[in-house]
């Protein structure tokens, strides 16, 4: 049912069993679904490790936390939806350990300085086969960036006629050390996550960098391909 209101005009929200949402037709109200939740162990650890977060930033001094707001108002990011928004120092402190997380890294509770500038790892190209199995990303990067790890991003293998891979399909596979920085060996990351390559189907992955310190992480480069014979 579409709908007008001075109140809600381009937002989504629920009340009561109602949902209150918009898509390209315009504002809409449809029924309140529950969420399902999370059953896979990948997603259950995503889910504790985030509730741990929260549980730790209520940990934080008055000092603490008003150090990571004052860092938050100098940093945007962007929702699911590609829009910019600056993200509350709660959110910057769950995010940043959140990526320190995904490359076993040390949790900080301090927040650091400004975000690094990154080195310029573009483009990449990335090479697979299935008969004799490897999986190669390549990065233009002309040395190893001191500091920084390599954070890999794929999705699972589709269609050889598939021409796009939502955001949702991306899963973390694996972090790199720089050292690997020319040419890094993905296949055994890839493989345990989502099993073996299989000839004429396509993946796509994401690659970027994340400073070891802070969890700050770069924009990502993105390479999509064929598995080969």
């Amino acid at each position: 049912m579409k709908y007008l209101s001075a109140l809600l005009t381009a937002g989504s929200a629920s009340l009561g069993g109602s949902t209150f949402a918009r898509n390209h037709g315009g504002q809409y109200i449809r029924s309140r679904v529950a969420p399902v939740q999370p059953r896979t162990s990948a997603q259950q650890a995503i889910r504790a490790s985030l509730s741990s977060l929260s549980g730790q930033w209520k940990g934080l001094t008055q000092v603490q936390i008003a150090a990571w707001a004052a860092l938050a108002t100098g940093i945007t990011l962007k929702d699911s939806l590609g829009n910019s928004y600056t993200p509350t120092g709660n959110q910057l402190f769950v995010g940043l350990n959140q990526t320190l997380t995904q490359i076993a890294g040390t949790a900080i509770t301090n927040a650091p300085g400004a975000p690094p500038d990154f080195p310029d790892m573009l483009p990449i190209s990335a090479t697979a086969t299935a008969g004799t199995p490897s999986l190669a990303v390549i990065t233009s990067l002309a040395a190893a960036p001191t500091g920084f790890t390599f954070l890999l991003r794929a999705t699972p293998q589709g269609s050889a006629g598939r021409s796009f891979f939502g955001t949702s399909k991306y899963r973390v596979v694996g972090h790199f050390a720089s050292s690997s920085y020319a040419s890094i060996n993905a296949l055994s990351a890839y493989t345990t996550k989502f099993g073996a390559l299989v000839a004429a189907t396509k993946l796509s992955l994401r690659l970027s960098l994340v400073q070891t310190l802070t969890g700050f992480e770069s924009m990502y480069a993105e390479s999509t391909i064929v598995v080969g014979a």
